[in-house]
């Protein structure tokens, strides 16, 4: 079947987008970097845009015998990672408060999710995949129906779905373990300023220093709760956008992260 086919190409693609971005954030940071959203060694991300491209070109080229030249595949490209980019990242967003990617030092962005650079990068990147990888994929792929295509993809999708049912369990589960941090520290502040005013000593020099240290508590005792691959999935994260009225949560997000990657620079040394 067609879908067989095409979701192999995405299974490729998405190791393929895997190896490129964690070699070149590797290099760019001087440390080894694990990129993408899931676990294993795919980002979807890539996967659906090499694959949205090339189905685009299988319909016009080879079905509606449209052809197509290099610039308009450089403008398919180009508009496409526009909006799965931009609309990608919002969802991330609402779904985990939290992205991936971040644009906001990019010149020429949108919201931090889109910049001009990138997306005309992604749009040379369309270039490769139809005029390099394409042909390759097609000897790969072949058009037509096997046993063994049928049973790779259901494989793939088999395994891709086991990562993305454990990512997104992993980071859900993290927003219960902040509202409880949150909850367990204003009781515990409730009472330390109940104390204070019962001993009439100053509430304004003695606050601050006691929030700060239940705060680097709570956020300790967090991460140790916490399993590898909620671990995993929470030091890939880029930045965290919580709402107007979440700062406090987007505070707690960002000193989790912090601790879980100071423990394991911790444990290489």
């Amino acid at each position: 079947m067609w879908l067989s086919r095409y979701f192999v190409m995405f299974a490729l693609y998405s190791v393929l987008g895997w190896v490129y971005e964690s070699t070149f954030c590797t290099i760019k940071e001087g440390k080894w970097e694990n990129r993408g959203f899931l676990y294993g060694p795919i980002v979807p991300i890539y996967g659906v845009g090499a694959t949205g491209i090339t189905m685009v070109y299988d319909a016009l080229q080879n079905y509606a015998g449209y052809s197509l030249n290099w610039w308009q595949v450089f403008l398919i490209g180009y508009l496409g990672s526009i909006v799965l980019e931009f609309g990608t990242s919002w969802v991330l967003e609402k779904l985990f408060h939290a992205v991936w990617w971040d644009y906001s030092n990019m010149p020429f962005n949108l919201q931090g999710r889109v910049c001009l650079p990138c997306s005309l990068g992604f749009g040379a990147a369309g270039l490769l995949v139809i005029y390099g990888l394409y042909p390759l994929m097609n000897r790969i792929v072949t058009p037509e129906v096997s046993v063994w295509k049928e049973l790779v993809s259901l494989l793939l999708m088999a395994l891709i779905a086991a990562d993305a049912a454990l990512t997104v369990s992993a980071l859900t589960g993290l927003a219960k373990t902040v509202e409880d941090m949150e909850d367990n520290l204003n009781r515990q502040m409730e009472s330390f300023v109940q104390d204070l005013r019962e001993k009439g000593a100053d509430l304004e020099g003695a606050l601050a220093a006691r929030r700060e240290r239940l705060t680097v508590q709570h956020t300790e005792f967090a991460v140790h709760r916490m399993g590898p691959l909620q671990k995993s999935a929470l030091r890939r994260v880029k930045v965290f956008r919580p709402g107007k009225n979440q700062e406090r949560q987007r505070e707690y997000l960002q000193r989790v992260v912090a601790q879980i990657r100071s423990y394991k620079e911790k444990k290489k040394k």
